[in-house]
Order: structure tokens, then C-alpha cells, then sequence
């Protein structure tokens, strides 16, 4: 004998609830049991075996259905599922979806046929049972609904649009549904070892389209988001005209070869919950942001609103919580992209910046003919060969990567930084330079680059990301003048807008930490930009004036509103000048330095570098 469990619930259950599920519960059996369901002509009925064994026959709709698919929707948070459903009315045959939980209160029954179509009064949970029991066997179906990395069996597979990258390239039979922003996120393995080695060159030549601490970061970035999720996102800041899409979209395309500036999947101007699905979604990926543009309007206020989420869910790893129709708490929504925003201004608020690398993109500082020969190899795929080569690497030996690659970012976050703004900042300069590193090993092991080139490469990116560490304190300390003053003094030294001398005017101690830097050739020291100050052991004298303009060149379009004079008294107050000239009631001393006597503002060494680590004899210019 065979059975077979169906619910009938009651009619007026609308929120299938647990309890309502469980009073309406009814076991139906076979030919033996007492109700059974029919096709007869072209509505299904409900058949009843009475007590006096005459059958009752009662039509429960004027239409037939049947379900034809299962399908089980994964996101790796909350399944959900969904049936194929095919019906018949009026001699016209229907297909259409419907999700597991519509289909359970049957509302969905004129929406999807038409006011032709009927449920006979007090029939309507029956008409859901027939449907059940008349579809016989039902093909099943996993279709995953996001991005990134996921175990099937023994192998570690990475989902994109349409189908998924492994070990020995692409995966067809693996079922992956994207939402319409995210359609084009996908990438195909190169034919042969010339393609990948031409596609790994191409993806080489960003490096050179803008400065190191610019171009470094960003691909850094990009091939970190395929090794996990990260708990900071990165924000390019700059004018119009500065080309901040253009070098985020080649970012974008290597994730996908459509996903140009034009057809970006995210911008501020959605809304915060539609970013943050997208940001869970993308999983392992690089999302790009674009276009953080406040205007001084009534609309601000929702901007910031929906960066603060943005980042901060990012930062912190927690979505939204949210209650369910039947008022349980849903899984939340925990962004699991490495998220590329840009804008002309960026994000008010200490807490949230610190949860960004902020890159300051000035006007000029792009290679236009180097951007337009990268975006001509993005165009042709060449980007998201070079990713799709990468990750077929990577499902070869995903687990042990993911041990290196916290092993690794462990060392890094640990060591002495020249710069640092905030306790996040090393950590997430630690993930990108890991990541950086197992990207050079694949490189190298397809021979896309020599071993020269892999510690040239590394050697380039840690001075980018120094400079980079450099350049966050200003955006951490923006509403103080004396903090910021210094942060900025701190820029220019990272970035060889000045320098600093010892006490007789030469090189000091720790040289490339006071704004020196080798000369290409021999192992001499050369110093960049203007003088700004001498050291003396633990002590750093500076030059008020030199370093005030400094500062404000460094500070660009955003100047300093504080004089001089002001500034120093600030400096004062905040305890940050080590002695004064009480006699002469003045905050500058009087010392003789690089040979002159001088008057300078009178600070410890470490307020402008922290602490020394570095040591080195003096050399002669």
C-alpha cells in the first residue's frame, strides 16, 4: 500500500502558520483512503468514500495544474524555494513560477491565470492538496544565488553568472542565478598558457595607468576579493574629470568584461537595502560603488544614511535584522563583498573612515593613453581572463591558500608601521598585501612573471601601501586643525612632498621615514620636496613657516582656515610642543640647526613618524 502526506488546511489560514499547519494537517491515502483527487475533463475534484461506500465527487476548481519543478534557491544564509508550475484553462496552457510560500495560501492563483480561473468555494486548500497530488514525480533543482566560493562534495568551486570556475576550469552543470546587477559577473578560463601569460601582462599594465599608491591598492584589492571577504572596503576619492570611474570600472572588469563604466552594478543613488543585498550577494568579489556626490540639498542627510550602512556593515560584518511575514527573525543580510566606492567627497565621520582605505585621486595624475590601451584589453576580456585563470589556481588549493593567507596576514599587522591613523588600518593593509603576494605566486607559476619581477612587484606594493597608511590620518583627524596639520605633514613626507634633516643638515636616522629617498643608482640618499625641519635624537625642531605652507599644499583644495600663528597655539594646547621660550614669551625656540641659527617649533619625533625602528649611518650626498 502506498502513501502519501498532503496538508489541507483550512480555507481561512492566510499566514500558514505553524500552529494552522499542524491542526490542518489530514493523512490521504491511496485507492483504499478515504479522499483522493482527479482530473475530470478540465477541472480537478475531490473524490470522498463515505460511510455507506458511495463515492462523493466535489469539483474543487475549474482548471488543472500540476508542479513540474523544484527549486531550491541558496544563498548560503537563508534557502529559499520556488516551484514550476504548469496549468491548464480554457483549452491554454500556462507556465509560471511561484514561491513555496505563495503557493501555500493559493493567492496566487488569479494573478498568475486570470479571473477565469476558479476556486470553488471552500475548496481552496483542497485545490493546493490535488495540485500536490496530482504531480506526480517532480524534478528537484539547487540553484545557488550568489558569487563566490562554495564546497560542492570534495571541490572548492567559485559561483559566477551561469555556472561556476574550478580547478579544471568551467563548471556547466553547477546552477547559479544572479539578480540583474549582477548578471555580468563572470569570467571564462584562457584556451592556453600564451592566452593566460598575455592576459596576466594585461592585467600588469593597470599598475601603470596611475600613481603607485593609486594603481597598487586597487589591483591589490581586486585579486584579495577573491580570496574571502574583508572587513573594510575602499573609497577613491576625487574631482570631476579625475578619471576615479574609469580606474574603477577596469577594477570591476575583471570580474566581468560588460561591467564597464557605463554598466556598473551599484551606485549611491540606490537605495540601502538594494546596496546591501548587492554587497551580500557578491560574495568574493569586488563591487564598485559609484558616484558618492553630496549637493548640499535636503538629500545629504539619506546619502550619508546609506554610506554610514554601507561601510559600517561592511566593516563590521552585520547586516540589517529583519522580521518575517510570520514574525520570526529573518537571517541578516551581512555585506561579504570587498566594496569600491567612489565619489568627489567622501563620507563624513571618524568611526566610519576608519573603516576605509581612502585613495585621493587629484586631476592629472591619470595616463589617459595608458588608461584608453587598458580599457581596450578590458573590453576584449583580457582582465577577467587574467581573474578566471586566477581563480581556477586557487580551486586547486583553496584550503591551504586560506591557511597562508591568514598566517601571513597575522605577521604583517603586527609589524611597525611609520603611519598609522587608526588600530583597523594595519589589519586591512596586512589583507591586501597577503593577498597581493598569493596573487605574484600564481603569476610567477604561470609564468607570467620572472622572480625579479615578483620581488620588484612586492617591494612596490609595501611602499604604496605605506604611502597610503600615510595619507589616511588626514581624513581621521579632518575637524582639528593642529591633528590635521600634522597628519598632513605626515602625508608629505610619505609621499615626497618634503623632507626632514638631521641637526647638521643631512641625512638622519631612519632616513626614508623623514621623506628621503635611494638614488636609483648607488646606495647614496636624496631628499624630496622642501626642508621642513631637522632631528635631534627624540627631538624634531620644525620650521613654522615651511611647514605651514607645506601642510597647505598638502591639504589641496581643502586649505587650512587657521593662521599660522593660530595653528601654533593649537599645537600648544594639545601638548605637542616639548618646550617654548618662557623668557621671550614665544611658542618657538631659538636653535641652531644645519649650520644657522633659527627659531622652530619644538616637538617629540615620533608625533610626525612614531616610533624608530629603522637605523643607518648617515651618508654623505
Amino acid at each position: 500500500m502506498n502513501f502519501r502526506l498532503v496538508w489541507v488546511g483550512s480555507d481561512d489560514d492566510r499566514d500558514g502558520s505553524p500552529a494552522a499547519q499542524q491542526s490542518a494537517a489530514a493523512v490521504i491515502r491511496g485507492q483504499s483512503g478515504t479522499t483522493s483527487y482527479e482530473l475530470r475533463g478540465t477541472e480537478m475534484v475531490r473524490c470522498e468514500r463515505l460511510d455507506n461506500g458511495r463515492r462523493r465527487v466535489t469539483a474543487v476548481a475549474n482548471f488543472t495544474a500540476r508542479i513540474v519543478g523544484d527549486r531550491i534557491f541558496d544563498n548560503e544564509a537563508e534557502p529559499g524555494r520556488e516551484f514550476a508550475v504548469e496549468a491548464e484553462l480554457g483549452g491554454q496552457r500556462i507556465t509560471f513560477s511561484v514561491s513555496a510560500v505563495e503557493f501555500s495560501r493559493m493567492g496566487w492563483v488569479l494573478s498568475k491565470l486570470g479571473p477565469l480561473a476558479i476556486l470553488y468555494p471552500g475548496q481552496q486548500q483542497h485545490a493546493r492538496a490535488a495540485i500536490q497530488w496530482l504531480s506526480g514525480a517532480i524534478r528537484q533543482e539547487c540553484i545557488f544565488t550568489h558569487t563566490g566560493w562554495r564546497a560542492l562534495g570534495r571541490d572548492w568551486v567559485y559561483l559566477q553568472s551561469g555556472g561556476a570556475v574550478g580547478a579544471q576550469g568551467l563548471r556547466c552543470d553547477v546552477q547559479v542565478q544572479l539578480p540583474a546587477a549582477l548578471e555580468h559577473y563572470q569570467v571564462r578560463p584562457p584556451a592556453d598558457a600564451a592566452k593566460q601569460i598575455s592576459a596576466i601582462r594585461a592585467s600588469l599594465g593597470f599598475l601603470s595607468v596611475a600613481p603607485d599608491r593609486i594603481s597598487y591598492p586597487l589591483l591589490a584589492a581586486v585579486y584579495r576579493a577573491a580570496l574571502g571577504t574583508v572587513d573594510f572596503s575602499l573609497f577613491l576619492a576625487g574631482p570631476s574629470g579625475s578619471f576615479k570611474t574609469a580606474l574603477a570600472s577596469l577594477c570591476q572588469q575583471h570580474f566581468g568584461a560588460a561591467m564597464d563604466a557605463q554598466a556598473l552594478p551599484a551606485h549611491f543613488d540606490s537605495t540601502a537595502n538594494a546596496l546591501e543585498a548587492l554587497a551580500f550577494t557578491a560574495k568574493d568579489a569586488l563591487l564598485v560603488v559609484d558616484d558618492f556626490v553630496p549637493t548640499g540639498g535636503t538629500g545629504d542627510g539619506e546619502l550619508q544614511s546609506t554610506a554610514e550602512r554601507l561601510f559600517r556593515g561592511a566593516g563590521n560584518h552585520q547586516g540589517r535584522s529583519r522580521m518575517s511575514g510570520s514574525g520570526r527573525l529573518r537571517t541578516s543580510q551581512t555585506p561579504r563583498a570587498l566594496v569600491l566606492a567612489t565619489g568627489e567627497e567622501v563620507p563624513q565621520g571618524q568611526s566610519l573612515r576608519a573603516r576605509m582605505l581612502i585613495m585621493d585621486l587629484r586631476p592629472a595624475e591619470v595616463d589617459r593613453a595608458l588608461l584608453t590601451e587598458c580599457q581596450s584589453a578590458a573590453r576584449q576580456g583580457q582582465l577577467a581572463v587574467a581573474m578566471a585563470a586566477f581563480l581556477s589556481w586557487i580551486a586547486g588549493r583553496y584550503e591551504q591558500l586560506q591557511g597562508r593567507l591568514q598566517t601571513r596576514v597575522r605577521e604583517l599587522r603586527n609589524r611597525v608601521l611609520p603611519f598609522v591613523s587608526h588600530a583597523r588600518l594595519p589589519a586591512a593593509l596586512a589583507e591586501l598585501q597577503s593577498g597581493w603576494e598569493i596573487w605574484l605566486q600564481f603569476a610567477l607559476e604561470a609564468g607570467g612573471i620572472g622572480s625579479g619581477e615578483q620581488v620588484e612587484l612586492a617591494h612596490r606594493m609595501s611602499r604604496a601601501l605605506d604611502e597610503l597608511a600615510a595619507r589616511q590620518a588626514p581624513y581621521q583627524v579632518a575637524g582639528d586643525p593642529a591633528l590635521r596639520f600634522v597628519a598632513q605633514l605626515q602625508s608629505a613626507l610619505a609621499s615626497g612632498q618634503a623632507h626632514v634633516a638631521d641637526r647638521l643638515g643631512g641625512v638622519p636616522k631612519a632616513a626614508s621615514h623623514w621623506g628621503w629617498r635611494r638614488k636609483p643608482t648607488g646606495r647614496k640618499w636624496m631628499p624630496c620636496g622642501a626642508c621642513i625641519g631637522w632631528t635631534d635624537g627624540s627631538d624634531l625642531y620644525l620650521d613654522s613657516s615651511a611647514s605651514y605652507q607645506v601642510a597647505q599644499q598638502a591639504a589641496g583644495l581643502d586649505r587650512f582656515v587657521a593662521s599660522e600663528q593660530t595653528l601654533r597655539r593649537r599645537l600648544h594646547g594639545h601638548g605637542l610642543l616639548v618646550s617654548i621660550d618662557t623668557g621671550r614669551q614665544t611658542l618657538l625656540v631659538r636653535k641652531t640647526l644645519g649650520g644657522c641659527p633659527r627659531h622652530v617649533l619644538h616637538l617629540k619625533a615620533s608625533a610626525l613618524v612614531g616610533t624608530i625602528t629603522e637605523t643607518g649611518a648617515n651618508l654623505t650626498l
